[in-house]
């Protein structure tokens, strides 16, 4: 099983990094970090990194699933289809600001490659999946703990899942714990006591000289659920997505609702029907998957007892999410055009509305079977 790898945009790194949703087997990132790219404006009279950085840490989860909110940076389209957004302004910045200071500080040691542009991403996914390390706030400073906590009370009932799911914040605090590095690198790498005291050496140089690391939000930008029943949502997401403009509790309901849409996915997994076989690790298995996510979440949002947003509120926050762009249509993690995940979410807007006089809350069940109907309509 490969380990699960951040969904960075180090664009300086690479182009190609992606966090795919993952089979019952595996929870990976097909394409690791891999070199600078010579052609980068903000460095390219700084030396290359090596090709195939795998870090120390070899984290094995079998049998768990896992989807993602997952952004591409690869245009494999036209850019008329994937092309720019604010948020690529955003992330460009913070991609910037973490390779340059890492530079300034690299004294050509390339364990350090390992350790800051690997490890430190593996090790806080660990923190929040597995060692359920600082996740009970949400926000770097747990402003926005109290608005999470009730969104998740309000999912709950709105999806008749009480006490199922296990909601976690992210942050990059986290990685300035030496002593939970220390544990980490003991427990989930093969890394002798001397090895051990060497990476540690790296990490707090690192930690106590650069003003990115780890403070950059590039470390707490995960956004997945697991069909252990976890979410986890890093500050760093958040923070970068709130920077175009976006209301944060917006956002923070957006990732929330979608992630809850794979837990409900994962609750119903052998029970739905779906044209094609879920979770198999196809591009039409993992598109499907990923649109009646964003079908759920555009129901959950404009549904009067659920996020209560009118459309034109969640049209912008999702065309913020979406047009990032997801064009990698032979990509196994391929999730959807922009265009079709909007009109997925659209959809479910018009469902939301269409019952909304009704009064009731509809089972997932009837919300599921309007998304199969819909999904010609959206994939076209």
């Amino acid at each position: 099983m490969k380990k699960l790898i951040t969904p960075i945009f180090l664009l300086a790194l690479s182009l190609t990094l992606t966090l795919t949703s993952c089979s019952n087997e595996e929870i990976s990132s097909p394409i690791a970090p891999n070199a600078i790219m010579e052609d980068t404006p903000s460095i390219n009279s700084r030396p290359a990194l090596p090709q195939n950085t795998v870090g120390n840490i070899d984290w094995k989860m079998s049998g768990t699933y896992v989807q993602d909110f997952s952004f591409r940076r690869i245009k494999a389209v036209t850019p008329s289809e994937c092309g720019d957004t604010p948020f690529d302004a955003v992330t460009s910045f913070y991609n910037d600001a973490l390779i340059n200071s890492f530079f300034d500080l690299w004294d050509f040691n390339f364990d350090a490659v390992d350790v800051v542009l690997d490890d430190y991403f593996v090790i806080n996914q660990i923190a929040a999946q597995v060692e359920n390390k600082n996740t009970d706030t949400f926000g770097a400073k747990g402003e926005y703990t109290n608005f999470v906590q009730k969104t998740v009370i309000n999912l709950e009932s709105f999806w008749d899942m009480a006490n199922l799911i296990s909601v976690r914040g992210q942050h990059t605090s986290t990685l300035e714990d030496l002593d939970f590095i220390r544990y980490v690198y003991e427990t989930y790498s093969d890394a002798t006591p001397a090895e051990i005291d060497y990476l540690l050496s790296i990490a707090e140089y690192y930690n106590d000289y650069s003003d990115q690391i780890p403070e950059n939000p590039f470390y707490a930008v995960d956004g997945f659920a697991t069909s252990t029943g976890i979410i986890v949502i890093g500050d760093g997401l958040v923070s970068m997505l709130s920077e175009t403009g976006l209301d944060p509790k917006v956002v923070w309901s957006g990732i929330l609702a979608h992630e809850w849409s794979h837990q409900i996915q994962f609750q119903n997994y052998g029970l739905w029907t779906y044209p094609t076989p879920p979770f198999i690790g196809t591009p039409e298995s993992t598109r499907m998957t990923e649109l009646e996510a964003d079908f759920f979440t555009g129901f959950y949002l404009t549904h009067k007892r659920g996020g209560t947003y009118n459309w034109k509120r969640v049209e912008d926050m999702l065309s913020a999410f979406y047009n990032i762009g997801d064009c990698l249509f032979q990509n196994p993690g391929h999730h959807g055009t922009p265009d079709q995940r909007l009109e997925a979410a659209r959809q479910g807007y018009l469902q939301a509305t269409a019952i909304k006089k009704k009064g009731h809350l509809p089972n997932a069940q009837s919300i599921h079977d309007a998304f199969i109907a819909a999904l010609p309509t959206i994939v076209n």
